[in-house]
Protein backbone atom coordinates (compact mmCIF):
# COMPACT_ATOMS: atom_id res chain seq x y z
CA UNK A 1 0.00 0.00 0.00
CA UNK A 2 1.50 3.55 -0.99
CA UNK A 3 0.17 7.02 0.15
CA UNK A 4 1.25 10.37 -0.20
CA UNK A 5 2.38 11.90 3.03
CA UNK A 6 2.84 15.25 4.75
CA UNK A 7 5.08 16.17 7.90
CA UNK A 8 6.44 19.74 9.07
CA UNK A 9 10.20 20.16 10.15
CA UNK A 10 10.17 23.31 12.14
CA UNK A 11 7.76 26.30 12.16
CA UNK A 12 5.18 26.07 9.18
CA UNK A 13 7.85 23.91 6.94
CA UNK A 14 5.82 21.20 6.03
CA UNK A 15 7.54 18.02 3.70
CA UNK A 16 5.80 15.67 1.19
CA UNK A 17 6.59 12.36 1.74
CA UNK A 18 5.53 8.46 0.07
CA UNK A 19 4.84 5.87 2.99
CA UNK A 20 4.70 2.45 1.66
CA UNK A 21 3.14 -0.59 3.49
CA UNK A 22 3.72 -4.62 3.20
CA UNK A 23 0.74 -5.70 1.52
CA UNK A 24 1.04 -9.10 3.65
CA UNK A 25 1.15 -7.14 6.99
CA UNK A 26 -1.38 -8.67 9.47
CA UNK A 27 -3.83 -6.53 11.43
CA UNK A 28 -2.78 -5.37 14.06
CA UNK A 29 0.90 -6.13 13.39
CA UNK A 30 3.68 -3.37 13.79
CA UNK A 31 6.53 -3.50 11.21
CA UNK A 32 10.19 -2.22 11.69
CA UNK A 33 10.27 0.91 9.62
CA UNK A 34 13.23 2.59 7.53
CA UNK A 35 13.53 6.32 6.27
CA UNK A 36 15.21 6.44 2.88
CA UNK A 37 17.12 9.54 2.34
CA UNK A 38 18.19 11.03 -1.04
CA UNK A 39 21.30 12.00 -2.11
CA UNK A 40 22.19 15.88 -3.20
CA UNK A 41 20.09 17.55 -5.40
CA UNK A 42 17.78 14.71 -6.19
CA UNK A 43 14.42 13.90 -4.90
CA UNK A 44 12.14 11.53 -3.32
CA UNK A 45 11.33 10.00 -7.04
CA UNK A 46 14.83 9.85 -8.10
CA UNK A 47 16.53 6.29 -7.36
CA UNK A 48 14.66 5.68 -4.62
CA UNK A 49 11.08 4.59 -5.67
CA UNK A 50 13.11 0.76 -6.52
CA UNK A 51 14.75 0.61 -3.05
CA UNK A 52 11.43 1.31 -1.18
CA UNK A 53 9.72 -1.90 -3.36
CA UNK A 54 12.42 -3.85 -2.58
CA UNK A 55 12.43 -3.42 1.34
CA UNK A 56 8.70 -2.99 1.21
CA UNK A 57 8.78 -6.83 -0.54
CA UNK A 58 11.18 -7.41 2.66
CA UNK A 59 8.43 -6.79 4.91
CA UNK A 60 9.41 -2.82 6.12
CA UNK A 61 7.24 0.06 6.03
CA UNK A 62 9.31 2.64 4.53
CA UNK A 63 9.10 6.39 4.20
CA UNK A 64 10.86 8.22 1.29
CA UNK A 65 11.06 12.37 1.24
CA UNK A 66 11.91 15.32 -0.02
CA UNK A 67 14.57 17.51 1.97
CA UNK A 68 12.65 20.83 2.36
CA UNK A 69 13.51 23.05 -0.72
CA UNK A 70 13.38 19.71 -2.91
CA UNK A 71 10.91 18.20 -5.07
CA UNK A 72 6.97 18.67 -3.40
CA UNK A 73 8.58 20.01 -0.26
CA UNK A 74 8.38 24.15 1.29
CA UNK A 75 11.77 25.68 1.87
CA UNK A 76 13.93 28.08 -0.13
CA UNK A 77 14.63 26.81 -3.66
CA UNK A 78 17.57 24.42 -3.53
CA UNK A 79 19.05 25.86 -0.33
CA UNK A 80 21.31 22.37 0.54
CA UNK A 81 22.62 23.14 4.38
CA UNK A 82 23.32 19.55 5.71
CA UNK A 83 22.50 19.93 9.35
CA UNK A 84 18.99 21.10 8.44
CA UNK A 85 18.53 18.14 6.30
CA UNK A 86 19.27 16.06 9.19
CA UNK A 87 16.18 18.06 11.02
CA UNK A 88 14.32 16.79 8.26
CA UNK A 89 15.33 12.67 8.51
CA UNK A 90 14.69 13.04 12.61
CA UNK A 91 11.44 14.52 11.44
CA UNK A 92 10.90 11.83 9.22
CA UNK A 93 12.07 9.55 12.29
CA UNK A 94 9.15 10.90 14.38
CA UNK A 95 6.83 10.81 11.58
CA UNK A 96 7.25 7.09 11.28
CA UNK A 97 7.01 6.36 15.11
CA UNK A 98 3.49 7.63 15.03
CA UNK A 99 2.56 5.51 12.38
CA UNK A 100 -0.07 2.84 13.91
CA UNK A 101 1.47 0.17 11.92
CA UNK A 102 5.52 0.93 12.52
CA UNK A 103 7.03 -0.36 15.89
CA UNK A 104 8.15 2.63 16.89
CA UNK A 105 11.29 0.83 18.45
CA UNK A 106 12.68 -0.48 15.03
CA UNK A 107 13.46 2.23 12.88
CA UNK A 108 16.37 2.10 10.35
CA UNK A 109 17.79 4.73 7.75
CA UNK A 110 19.36 4.12 4.77
CA UNK A 111 20.90 6.99 1.99
CA UNK A 112 23.23 6.74 -1.49
CA UNK A 113 26.01 9.75 -1.45
CA UNK A 114 25.51 12.61 0.56
CA UNK A 115 22.36 11.12 1.95
CA UNK A 116 24.68 7.93 3.02
CA UNK A 117 26.39 10.81 4.91
CA UNK A 118 23.34 12.14 6.36
CA UNK A 119 22.26 8.67 7.70
CA UNK A 120 25.64 8.51 9.46
CA UNK A 121 25.25 11.51 11.00
CA UNK A 122 21.24 11.25 11.99
CA UNK A 123 22.47 7.77 13.68
CA UNK A 124 25.19 9.30 15.39
CA UNK A 125 23.33 12.06 17.17
CA UNK A 126 19.83 10.29 17.13
CA UNK A 127 19.31 6.90 19.36
CA UNK A 128 16.19 6.29 17.81
CA UNK A 129 18.12 4.91 14.82
CA UNK A 130 18.32 1.28 15.23
CA UNK A 131 20.10 0.30 12.16
CA UNK A 132 21.65 2.59 9.67
CA UNK A 133 23.28 1.67 5.80
CA UNK A 134 25.12 4.43 3.84
CA UNK A 135 25.99 3.73 0.25
CA UNK A 136 29.07 5.34 -0.86
CA UNK A 137 28.27 8.71 1.67
CA UNK A 138 31.02 11.25 2.73
CA UNK A 139 33.10 10.93 6.30
CA UNK A 140 34.22 14.41 5.24
CA UNK A 141 32.10 16.75 2.87
CA UNK A 142 34.85 19.52 2.75
CA UNK A 143 37.40 16.83 2.19
CA UNK A 144 35.75 15.69 -0.32
CA UNK A 145 35.05 18.67 -2.09
CA UNK A 146 38.59 19.52 -1.76
CA UNK A 147 39.87 16.19 -3.10
CA UNK A 148 37.99 16.94 -6.50
CA UNK A 149 40.01 20.36 -6.86
CA UNK A 150 44.17 21.09 -7.92
CA UNK A 151 45.53 22.87 -5.14
CA UNK A 152 44.80 26.46 -6.32
CA UNK A 153 41.49 25.58 -7.33
CA UNK A 154 40.88 24.82 -3.81
CA UNK A 155 42.31 28.00 -2.65
CA UNK A 156 40.18 30.25 -5.12
CA UNK A 157 36.87 28.00 -3.95
CA UNK A 158 37.55 29.03 -0.48
CA UNK A 159 37.82 32.75 -1.88
CA UNK A 160 34.26 32.77 -3.70
CA UNK A 161 33.25 30.95 -0.37
CA UNK A 162 34.51 33.56 1.88
CA UNK A 163 33.47 36.75 -0.41
CA UNK A 164 29.65 35.13 -0.60
CA UNK A 165 29.93 35.01 3.62
CA UNK A 166 30.07 38.53 3.72
CA UNK A 167 27.88 39.33 1.23
CA UNK A 168 25.24 37.49 2.85
CA UNK A 169 26.02 39.31 6.20
CA UNK A 170 25.68 42.53 4.03
CA UNK A 171 22.82 41.72 2.04
CA UNK A 172 20.69 38.81 3.32
CA UNK A 173 21.36 37.09 -0.04
CA UNK A 174 23.78 34.04 -1.00
CA UNK A 175 24.84 33.78 -5.06
CA UNK A 176 23.08 31.01 -6.91
CA UNK A 177 25.98 28.84 -8.96
CA UNK A 178 25.22 25.59 -11.14
CA UNK A 179 25.97 22.88 -9.36
CA UNK A 180 28.94 21.67 -11.08
CA UNK A 181 30.71 25.06 -9.85
CA UNK A 182 30.53 23.19 -6.29
CA UNK A 183 30.74 19.80 -7.44
CA UNK A 184 32.84 18.67 -9.70
CA UNK A 185 31.86 16.55 -12.82
CA UNK A 186 33.26 13.66 -12.57
CA UNK A 187 34.33 11.19 -15.54
CA UNK A 188 33.95 7.70 -15.31
CA UNK A 189 31.55 7.92 -13.04
CA UNK A 190 28.54 5.63 -14.57
CA UNK A 191 26.31 8.84 -15.05
CA UNK A 192 25.82 7.78 -18.73
CA UNK A 193 24.03 4.63 -17.62
CA UNK A 194 21.63 6.55 -16.23
CA UNK A 195 18.03 7.36 -17.97
CA UNK A 196 17.21 10.70 -17.99
CA UNK A 197 14.97 11.21 -15.53
CA UNK A 198 17.49 10.01 -13.06
CA UNK A 199 20.44 11.84 -14.35
CA UNK A 200 21.55 14.01 -12.16
CA UNK A 201 23.42 16.49 -15.18
CA UNK A 202 19.98 17.01 -16.60
CA UNK A 203 18.69 18.43 -13.44
CA UNK A 204 20.89 21.69 -13.85
CA UNK A 205 20.33 22.25 -10.34
CA UNK A 206 21.98 25.93 -9.35
CA UNK A 207 22.78 26.06 -5.23
CA UNK A 208 23.63 28.78 -3.26
CA UNK A 209 27.26 29.40 -2.43
CA UNK A 210 25.66 29.46 1.51
CA UNK A 211 25.53 25.62 0.59
CA UNK A 212 29.08 25.36 -0.27
CA UNK A 213 29.69 27.28 3.31
CA UNK A 214 27.90 24.38 5.38
CA UNK A 215 29.26 21.51 3.20
CA UNK A 216 32.64 22.17 4.14
CA UNK A 217 31.79 22.12 7.50
CA UNK A 218 30.30 18.73 7.38
CA UNK A 219 32.29 16.35 9.26
CA UNK A 220 29.61 12.86 9.65
CA UNK A 221 32.64 10.92 10.45
CA UNK A 222 33.26 13.41 14.00
CA UNK A 223 30.20 11.41 15.32
CA UNK A 224 30.08 8.29 14.13
CA UNK A 225 31.50 6.60 16.86
CA UNK A 226 27.95 7.60 18.37
CA UNK A 227 26.15 5.27 17.02
CA UNK A 228 27.41 1.87 18.85
CA UNK A 229 25.72 0.05 20.56
CA UNK A 230 23.37 0.84 17.49
CA UNK A 231 24.32 -0.81 14.13
CA UNK A 232 26.15 0.52 11.18
CA UNK A 233 27.00 -0.50 7.42
CA UNK A 234 28.90 1.50 4.77
CA UNK A 235 28.74 0.40 1.44
CA UNK A 236 31.52 0.94 -1.15
CA UNK A 237 32.97 0.53 -4.45
CA UNK A 238 36.91 1.10 -4.94
CA UNK A 239 35.85 1.80 -8.90
CA UNK A 240 34.07 5.22 -7.34
CA UNK A 241 35.54 8.51 -8.49
CA UNK A 242 32.62 10.81 -7.51
CA UNK A 243 33.00 9.75 -3.64
CA UNK A 244 36.23 7.53 -2.64
CA UNK A 245 36.13 4.38 -1.43
CA UNK A 246 38.29 6.11 1.69
CA UNK A 247 35.01 8.19 2.50
CA UNK A 248 32.93 4.52 3.37
CA UNK A 249 36.63 3.43 5.04
CA UNK A 250 37.35 6.12 7.63
CA UNK A 251 33.71 5.86 8.67
CA UNK A 252 33.91 2.35 9.36
CA UNK A 253 37.54 2.63 11.54
CA UNK A 254 35.90 5.54 13.10
CA UNK A 255 32.65 3.90 14.32
CA UNK A 256 32.18 0.76 17.05
CA UNK A 257 30.61 -2.63 16.97
CA UNK A 258 28.14 -3.66 15.52
CA UNK A 259 29.58 -2.58 11.85
CA UNK A 260 30.67 -4.02 8.49
CA UNK A 261 32.22 -2.52 5.74
CA UNK A 262 31.02 -3.69 2.09
CA UNK A 263 33.47 -3.09 -0.92
CA UNK A 264 31.44 -4.49 -3.86
CA UNK A 265 34.44 -4.43 -7.02
CA UNK A 266 33.45 -3.66 -10.70
CA UNK A 267 30.90 -1.06 -10.39
CA UNK A 268 31.13 2.93 -10.74
CA UNK A 269 29.65 5.44 -8.62
CA UNK A 270 25.97 5.28 -10.43
CA UNK A 271 26.23 2.11 -10.95
CA UNK A 272 25.16 1.38 -7.52
CA UNK A 273 21.77 1.97 -8.23
CA UNK A 274 20.85 0.31 -11.08
CA UNK A 275 21.24 -3.40 -12.59
CA UNK A 276 23.16 -5.52 -11.12
CA UNK A 277 25.27 -3.07 -8.62
CA UNK A 278 21.87 -2.07 -7.12
CA UNK A 279 21.17 -5.64 -6.35
CA UNK A 280 24.36 -6.37 -4.79
CA UNK A 281 23.68 -2.79 -2.61
CA UNK A 282 20.52 -4.06 -1.67
CA UNK A 283 20.73 -7.46 -0.97
CA UNK A 284 23.90 -6.65 1.56
CA UNK A 285 21.44 -3.55 2.79
CA UNK A 286 18.24 -6.18 3.79
CA UNK A 287 20.94 -8.76 5.37
CA UNK A 288 22.00 -6.13 7.76
CA UNK A 289 18.44 -4.98 7.89
CA UNK A 290 17.66 -8.13 8.48
CA UNK A 291 20.32 -9.35 11.77
CA UNK A 292 20.02 -5.60 13.81
CA UNK A 293 16.14 -4.44 12.49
Amino acid sequence: MEKKIHFYSGPGLKLAGILELPDDRTEGERVPGIVLCHAGTGTKEAFLPEVSSWLVNKGYAVVRFDYRGFGESEGSTCRLIPWEQVDDIRNAITFMQQQEEVNERRIGLWGPSSGGANVSYTAGIDDRVKCMVSVSGMGDMGRWLKDMRRYWEWKDFLKTIEEDRIRRMQTGESRRVITAEIVLPVSSSGMDTLPAPKNPAAQKNELPLESADAMVQYRPETVVDGISPRAAMWICTPEDTVVPAEESQNMYLKAHEPKKLVSIEGFKHYELYHGQGFEYVMNHSSEWFAKHL
